[in-house]
């Protein structure tokens, strides 16, 4: 049975709240980072030394090789402050929204009441996602995408005898390229960690339903945009039975064309962890379980 018109309005509001959930962790934690990282880098140039002209001449001497990496344990550390953990903290918090909105959901569509076996179920699946979002925001990539690159453009500064004017500049390359925050590779990071991980956990919930109450078929539904990617162009607005799924992964998967945007995975695993893999990472779409 297709969504009726209150499931759909409820799907609406679902959708709305993973954007918006997305939207609101990446915006706090990208100003909230910058903001804090240029205090530290301002410190740090003061501290080096520079000819008449204003041109950095550490590069004579080791000093500045001790201040360097203070300033990396002082960007590192600003991942850990109460500021930073503060956004991570109100996003894991939309999770509570999410799930409540999917049962809601599935009450008026499918007539479920009893949540205790999804409850079950979830916990573990949820602890998961929520740990690897932490890693990534706090240890992982967002080293590569924010601590190495301000390391580099400190260190070609002092190297090349830059001043401070064209380090700051540089800086800028890095934090706001062009003045776009939107194509900000720190602040994609962000806005890409924190999509897949609530928009997995949605799918989590859902793939966790099909299989806890038997629903046999999926409304997939959600964000179409400029680079959606082919599996999500043709099957936008449709409805997949899972007994249909193991011949269209095969398809799509065995396409290099076609597979672009999904993951890189066997037929079988797609197909038992569809609903939280769906499009592919940055998947802006949902699977939702009908009888």
């Amino acid at each position: 049975m297709p969504l009726s018109s209150r499931s759909k309005t409820i799907a609406d509001e679902l959708l709305k709240a993973l954007d918006t959930s997305v939207d609101n962790l990446t915006d706090t934690q990208f100003k909230q980072l910058i903001a804090a990282s240029e205090k530290v880098l301002a410190t740090y140039y003061d501290t080096l030394q520079r000819d008449k002209d204003g041109n950095i001449t550490e590069a004579e001497n080791t000093d500045w090789v001790k201040g360097l990496l203070e300033v990396e344990q002082k960007l590192l550390k600003l991942l850990t402050t109460a500021s930073y953990n503060k956004g991570i903290t109100e996003y894991f918090s939309d999770f509570d929204t999410i799930l409540k909105l999917n049962k809601e959901l599935q009450t008026t569509q499918n007539g479920i009441v009893d949540y205790k076996k999804l409850d079950d179920a979830l916990t573990p699946k949820q602890s998961f996602i929520k740990d690897k979002v932490l890693f990534e925001l706090k240890q992982g990539g967002i080293k590569k995408v924010f601590v190495e690159p301000t390391k580099q453009v400190l260190l070609n500064a002092i190297s090349l005898g830059w001043s401070i004017e064209e380090t700051r500049k540089e800086m800028d390359r890095i934090y706001t390229p062009n003045g776009e925050l939107e194509r900000n590779a720190i602040r994609s990071y962000m806005q890409q960690i924190a999509r897949d991980a609530i928009y997995s956990y949605n799918g989590t919930i859902n793939g966790t339903i099909a299989q806890e109450y038997g629903l046999e078929k999926y409304s997939y539904i959600g964000g179409v945009v400029s680079d959606t990617r082919p599996f999500c162009q043709k099957y936008h607005g449709t409805i997949i039975a899972k007994k249909d799924l193991n011949e269209i992964l095969t398809v799509y998967l065995g396409s290099p064309t076609l597979s672009q945007g999904m993951y890189k995975v066997p037929v079988s695993d797609y197909e038992a962890n569809f609903a939280a893999y769906r499009g592919g990472w940055n998947c802006r779409h949902i699977a939702i379980p009908l009888r």
